[in-house]
């Protein structure tokens, strides 16, 4: 009962999945015509692994070059839609006054119709309900990385991640299983499952931003280990652990904001690493619930929060 009712949360507040999406297909059946990226926000299709993949563009407008550009790439959470997250996110500001990229994958749908992300290895023994499909969703993001970039638009010491509930899952996944390539992560009320947690083995130290909850009924903050999911403490810790923080933390009590329906406290924890500036930073939301922004002030919104620890990492060579 108590994972049907998880189901129900997640689903009611996310979008409906288009019924044909990522349909099945051969790569002669599609072929993407010459494209260049516009100015504003656009989508386009690529096939991988015989599926048509969506993804949507932003490219801020009036920048000086197409070169160089940082890009985040943001994934929606369960039964989500990439455009409807682009909204939701609010990032189209943060881009504009600072010539980033922003990039919107489409997950695949279940069997059932919900739209996912596979923040799992494949061949796990504790697959959780958001786990359940043989998409390749990694090789997906290496394909749309390589795609999106096709013209060096991108800075590739500056590529980043952010995701929200099964989104900010797979930000994690990827951080495990790709080679040098986040110059930073984010997770916005999601966690490291544990077949993740179990075999994440990453290539060198990565910077973190955790944004999370304390009354989140959905992903909770102390985890739920029937479907896998890993309390923050036990996240917080194992970056730490991988980063080789210093041990110190800075803590740093921001008071209390008004959110859409009540008041969240806000407390900041820093840990500093001396290995590839890789430090972790975790805002825990005294009762915040399953949100991406748990403010209404402009300053703590989501959006500012992320780019303010994003902007200060670049990965190193």
């Amino acid at each position: 009962m108590l994972r049907l009712i998880l189901i129900f949360l997640i689903v009611l507040g996310c979008s409906r999945n288009e019924d044909n999406l990522n349909e099945k297909i051969s790569n002669k059946d599609f072929s993407e015509e010459n494209f260049s990226y516009y100015e504003g926000l656009s989508n386009f299709n690529i096939v991988h692994d015989g599926y048509r993949r969506e993804y949507f563009i932003y490219i801020p407008p009036n920048i000086e070059s197409r070169e160089n550009l940082p890009v985040i790439f943001n994934f929606h959470g369960y039964s989500g839609q990439a455009q409807q997250f682009f909204n939701m996110t609010d990032l189209r500001g943060i881009a504009n006054e600072n010539g980033v990229v922003l990039v919107y994958p489409q997950g695949a749908p279940l069997d059932g119709g919900a739209s996912h992300w596979n923040a799992a290895p494949l061949n796990s023994l504790t697959p959780s309900f958001v786990n359940k499909s043989n998409m390749k969703d990694l090789d997906f993001f290496l394909a749309l990385l390589d795609e999106v970039n096709q013209n060096n638009i991108l800075d590739l010491n500056r590529v980043y991640a952010i995701g929200y509930s099964n989104g900010g899952m797979f930000s994690h996944f990827l951080a495990c299983n790709t080679n040098n390539i986040f110059a930073a992560i984010g997770d916005v009320a999601g966690t490291m499952l544990e077949a993740t947690y179990n075999n994440c083995n990453p290539s060198s130290p990565i910077p973190v931003l955790k944004i999370h909850g304390t009354s989140d009924p959905v992903v909770a903050y102390n985890g739920f280990e029937q479907e896998g999911f890993k309390t923050v403490d036990e996240v917080i810790n194992f970056w730490r652990s991988n980063n080789n923080s210093n041990g110190e933390v800075i803590f740093d009590d921001l008071g209390n904001s008004q959110s859409f329906n009540n008041q969240v406290g806000f407390e900041k924890y820093t840990y500093e690493s001396n290995e590839n500036n890789s430090s972790i930073v975790h805002y825990k939301m005294v009762r915040g619930g399953h949100w991406w922004d748990y403010s209404l002030d402009d300053n703590l919104k989501t959006s500012r929060l992320l780019w303010d620890f994003f902007k200060n990492h670049t990965k190193s060579d």
